[in-house]
């Protein structure tokens, strides 16, 4: 699956790529087909009772502070008609735990436990009808890979992953999201948009060509 993911976007790339060069620099706004945006997402700010995690040894995880550095995102976007559009999404989160670990003799230690994460997704969306040239609201979905590193430290030193606490990992990516775009000159605007599978809220800043 992962294989089948992986080539199909290769050749989306080169599809979204090729349609770049169809694009003037004095072309109508109305024949702008290209979208290129930046985006953060917010983190989520929940209160979650502590997380407990043992690892291959058996030792004791007890996390009860969690943070995030918010989701921060890359997308290409290409209007195959008016009414539809192919793209690829680039998404960085990392997600840091703390609490502490007890090991088999019962002595405790601090821990700290990083999950970097990155996400690739191929995404078609579909544009309603609207006579604002600047304004664009589209509905869609995504599929991609899922990757993940992750890094341990107790009381303040790197351990091995033999050591990480155990973890599911799903490899496909999957994400729902309705958006909309509203441009304030012919090449520049602003974005936001909401979904599932991935950054709730996402808003940015993109550049239409």
């Amino acid at each position: 699956m992962k294989r089948i993911i992986e080539k199909a976007g290769t050749l989306a790339t080169i599809i979204l790529l090729s349609g770049t060069f169809a694009s003037a620099q004095e072309e109508p706004v109305s024949k702008m087909k290209n979208y290129l945006e930046v985006s953060y997402g917010p983190q989520t700010n929940l209160n979650l009772q502590a997380l407990s995690a043992i690892n291959s040894d058996q030792d004791q995880f007890e996390f009860n502070h969690f943070n995030n550095l918010g989701t921060f995102g890359l997308r290409y976007d290409h209007l195959l008609n008016p009414g539809f559009s192919l793209g690829i999404d680039f998404y960085y989160l990392q997600r840091r735990s703390t609490g502490t670990m007890t090991d088999s003799s019962g002595i405790q230690n601090d821990a700290e436990y990083i999950i970097n994460r990155f996400k690739t997704q191929i995404r078609l969306a579909y544009h309603f009808p609207i006579s604002n040239p600047n304004l664009d609201v589209y509905l869609g979905g995504g599929i991609g890979i899922n990757n993940q590193t992750r890094r341990l430290l107790i009381n303040g030193e790197l351990t091995s992953s033999r050591e990480y606490p155990y973890n599911f990992y799903f490899p496909i990516s999957l994400r729902t999201y309705a958006g909309l775009r509203y441009s304030f000159s012919k090449h520049f605007g602003a974005n936001a948009e909401l979904g599932i599978g991935g950054p709730i809220l996402n808003v940015g800043f993109h550049y239409r060509f």
